[in-house]
């Protein structure tokens, strides 16, 4: 009866035993999942604030990219401008010119 007894026990103790092992390891489990998941966060976090500045980027390229097209447009309109005041003023100086000349033959 006594051996009995003692078998009960110990089996008792190796269950408590097996049982505090399982929540232990259920603890482990737990933290690993956690740390992984920490982990994949910051991964995502950190590709998040890559991908935003590739795109910030290629906006900023793009936006310096249309100023220069602005820009060398603005250039061509005054450059067309300039060309065109120079012409007439030319027309203007040979018609006044003419009239001086002309007006003093006569």
């Amino acid at each position: 009866m006594g051996n009995i007894l003692q078998e009960i026990i110990q089996s008792e103790e190796e269950a408590l035993r097996i049982e505090n092992e399982a929540r232990q390891e259920a603890l482990n489990i737990v933290s690993e999942a956690r740390k992984k998941a920490e982990s994949v966060i910051e991964e995502a976090f950190g590709q998040g604030e890559e991908i935003t500045k590739a795109i910030f980027d290629e906006a900023r390229a793009a936006a310096l990219n249309e100023r220069k097209k602005s820009l060398d447009a603005r250039k061509e309109a005054d450059e067309l401008f300039r060309q065109r005041s120079r012409e007439k003023l030319d027309k203007a100086v040979d018609f006044i010119f003419g009239k001086v000349v002309n007006s003093s033959w006569q």
